[in-house]
């Protein structure tokens, strides 16, 4: 059966693509930046039948910008490139931001344009590179952005942001959330950038696909200390479920995937051998909607999750952008589960470990 090379499996989203191809009958090996997590990956109850034959296997590569996947990428089918930093400190830019993203990319992108049994690679982005930042999500009804689309700001702007001491007219993100999507936008510009030039110097044949991921959540089983601090795609979920009078943070990050649905996306990408950009969005959402679901899901635990303004949605008013899925739906089949299903399925699973003793 085919090898696929996996980055930072210790994520909540690499997680569940490492599965994925495992359950699909793929070996995996996983990158980690260093060994402190090599136990707690292998310990996860969803892996047990996989490490037990074989089928899922470690490299420690070092950290992204000077990762050495020399014995990891050897003979491996694919290359799935889940590894980011996810930082949004806001003093420092190109060292913290987007050195570390662009360097991370091309570094694995290099790798594989070199080991000529690759023949496909899926980085997964993001769809801070193809959203207009520049303005408000509430204020943009009617917009819709497709794969042709991509963020407006550009690199001088994120530099004069620093300038003005991490200030910005933005209306909305902060400095740090800026910093990050701009450096996701210019990783997977130089994963194209990559592609092409592999292509030009006579490279072997490889396909590259971006997965460009909206707000990804469900439930998570990748290694957890806590679920406050569990990374965003839990905490803030799991904020939902702190008391009723606990106020609801405003969505400003408007559409949502399962991860379920953005894992099968990765997977899909690599056997289609799919070529080009991907948004990964089954639609609009509000947090006070999740909340609400959540209340009717869970009657016996209804009290502890937060009240808000039931049935008042900001996707429907004052409205936001519409993300086009008709490409990821034709070309990769991929079909996105109802949003009550994610919303139960993450709160049984939230609740399930806080019988273990996190929270």
């Amino acid at each position: 059966m085919p090898t696929v090379l996996l980055t930072g499996i210790s994520g909540f989203l690499a997680a569940h693509v490492a599965l994925n191809f495992l359950e699909h009958g793929w070996t995996v090996r996983g990158t980690l930046r260093s060994p402190s997590k090599k136990d707690e990956i292998l310990a996860i109850p969803e892996y047990k039948p996989y490490v037990d034959s074989g089928k899922l296997q470690l490299f420690v590569t070092g950290s992204l910008e000077n990762g050495d996947y020399t014995e990891a990428i050897k003979g491996v089918d694919a290359v799935v490139h889940t590894a980011s930093p996810v930082e949004f400190g806001d003093d420092e830019y190109r060292e913290s931001h987007l050195a570390p993203a662009l360097q991370g990319t091309t570094s694995v992108l290099e790798a594989a344009a070199k080991e000529p049994s690759v023949k496909s690679v899926v980085v997964t982005g993001t769809y801070g590179s193809v959203g207009k930042h520049t303005e408000h999500p509430h204020t943009q009804k009617g917009l819709v952005l497709d794969e042709k689309d991509w963020n407006p700001y550009t690199l001088q702007d994120m530099d004069k942001i620093v300038e003005n001491g991490g200030k910005s007219d933005n209306p909305v993100f902060p400095p740090g959330v800026l910093f990050y999507m701009s450096s996701k936008k210019e990783a997977e510009l130089a994963a194209w950038k990559t592609q092409e030039e592999s292509r030009k110097n006579g490279g072997h044949d490889w396909s590259l696909a971006v997965i460009n991921c909206v707000m990804i959540f469900g439930p998570p089983i990748q290694p957890l200390k806590s679920l406050s601090q569990g990374g965003m795609s839990t905490e803030v979920l799991y904020a939902l479920a702190k008391g009723k009078d606990v106020p609801i943070a405003p969505t400003l990050f408007t559409h949502y995937v399962d991860v379920r649905d953005a894992a099968e996306a990765h997977y899909q990408a690599v056997v289609r051998n799919a070529q080009g950009r991907f948004i990964t969005s089954a639609g609009p959402y509000d947090y006070q909607e999740f909340a609400d679901i959540a209340r009717g899901q869970f009657p016996e635990q209804a009290d502890r999750f937060s009240t808000g303004n039931p049935g008042k949605y900001a996707y429907i008013d004052p409205g936001t952008y519409t993300l086009k899925n008709d490409k990821i739906k034709k070309e990769l089949g991929i079909q996105f589960r109802p949003k009550e299903d994610t919303v139960k399925d993450v709160f049984t699973k939230f609740f399930e470990l806080e019988k273990k003793g996190l929270n």
